[in-house]
């Protein structure tokens, strides 16, 4: 992960000079935009289209992130970029970077592009400005959303004598039914989650729904290690302790449950478009189960649409981009084919998406979870991905009974206030 930080610290030094001196390069008339290869960017060059210029009168250049097109990547190349002082003009972002662009005084706010391009907020979903706001502003237009969803083996709860219909609601039945599944032999496993997802975002859906938070509202003390993140990790070492989970990466929770080895499994909301294809059982989707007395809320996955250029036209014309890729239209291109949630409230409609989703149900249970959206977390200043990193490190050593949970949480939070700024 060190490539990674140094190039966070690269594009935030680099951002703070590009900042000063108008975003650090001349005007060359083609507007570029910087997305992450692979099928995101396969659904931008369909929707813009080959003849999105001569539609629009927007000189396009998309440019690929290149790399295996995760979100570092763009990361990378925008590090890059920014210390050559040849930005792009706009870029499409992971969700859990937008504050950290904004707060280095990268972006550009939208509202005035909104006021001007006709926007209609009634199109979108509610929560489309509240997850990117920085300082009251809306920083970046959500673009390829996902959120958690509970994926589980409906043979596996048939065979130990549970319902298939009425999934666990709470920690403490899905506990109930890791015991039943594992007892009647019907998986190795019950439950299952990854401790590696990017910047620890189960972790940060797993503490929100038990009350608690990775910071204060003012980002000026860490509070993981509060009890809500103690009780969470607490709970699966328990589970693990028990022989109803184990400790997995992204890649073993998805192998585990695909081979009925995991009966319940929590992953964005596009792994059930994978599991759909590739099961050999019934798999179902659901809302997630959340802590006893706790509170359904989701931070977003997925990717979102920045403008760094502080030139008026260019800002224009990237909002013509934007709306296109947020139209109906341009969420239906994303949508059909990775699974992730429309942000464009038509786009579920009979025209678009409607017939998809209602012969692919699995794709419901997210788009019921939208009202719980919330806003992305990041931590403060250059050391984001270090203290991110230390602290998957504690939350490992926590599951696999190297440390306590509250020792490891506590050490984590000790170390991370010195790396805050």
């Amino acid at each position: 992960m060190t490539s990674i930080v140094s190039r966070r610290t690269l594009l935030l030094a680099a951002g703070a000079a590009a900042v000063t001196a108008g975003c650090g390069r001349e005007s060359t008339g083609t507007m570029r935009f910087l997305v992450p290869s692979g099928p995101r960017a396969q659904a931008v060059e369909a929707t813009l289209g080959k003849d999105f210029t001569r539609r629009t009168g927007v000189p396009l250049e998309i440019q690929l992130s290149g790399g295996g097109g995760n979100w570092q990547d763009v990361d990378g190349r925008l590090a890059t970029a920014f210390a050559a002082g040849t930005p792009p003009t706009m870029a499409m972002v992971g969700a859990n970077a937008v504050l950290t662009y904004a707060a280095a005084g990268l972006l550009q706010p939208l509202e005035p592009l909104m006021a001007k391009g006709d926007f209609r907020p009634d199109d979108y979903i509610k929560p489309f400005r509240r997850v990117n706001q920085y300082h009251g502003r809306t920083a970046a237009a959500l673009y390829s959303l996902g959120v958690m969803v509970f994926s589980y083996n409906a043979d596996a709860f048939r065979k130990a004598g549970l319902d298939p219909d009425r999934p666990p609601a709470t920690w403490s039945e899905m506990r109930s039914a890791a015991a039943a599944v594992v007892g009647k032999r019907a998986a190795r496993y019950g439950a299952l989650h990854s401790y590696n997802a990017d910047s620890n975002w189960t972790f940060e859906n797993f503490i929100g729904w038990a009350g608690g938070s990775m910071m204060d509202t003012r980002r000026r003390r860490v509070t993981f290690a509060d009890r809500p993140g103690v009780d969470v990790l607490a709970y699966w070492r328990g589970l693990i302790a028990d022989k109803l989970s184990t400790p997995t990466t992204t890649l073993e929770m998805d192998d585990a449950f695909l081979r009925g080895d995991a009966a319940m499994v929590f992953g964005p909301s596009t792994k059930p478009v994978r599991y759909a294809e590739e099961a050999s059982f019934d798999c179902r989707t659901a809302v997630v189960p959340i802590p006893d007395g706790g509170t359904r809320r989701l931070p977003p996955g997925g990717g979102s649409l920045v403008i760094f250029t502080k030139d008026k036209r260019e800002q224009r014309a990237a909002w013509k981009v934007i709306q296109a890729l947020i139209s109906a239209a341009g969420q239906t291109e994303l949508c059909e084919s990775t699974g992730e949630i429309p942000v464009n409230a038509q786009a579920t409609d009979a025209r678009h998406l409607g017939p998809v989703i209602h012969k692919q149900p699995y794709r419901r249970p997210a788009l019921d979870s939208v009202p719980a959206l919330a806003q992305r977390f990041q931590f403060p200043g250059l050391r984001a991905v270090q203290i991110n990193d230390l602290l998957q490190q504690n939350i490992y050593a926590a599951l696999t009974g190297a440390k306590e949970p509250r020792q490891a949480l506590g050490d984590a939070a000790s170390r991370a206030e010195a790396l805050l700024p």
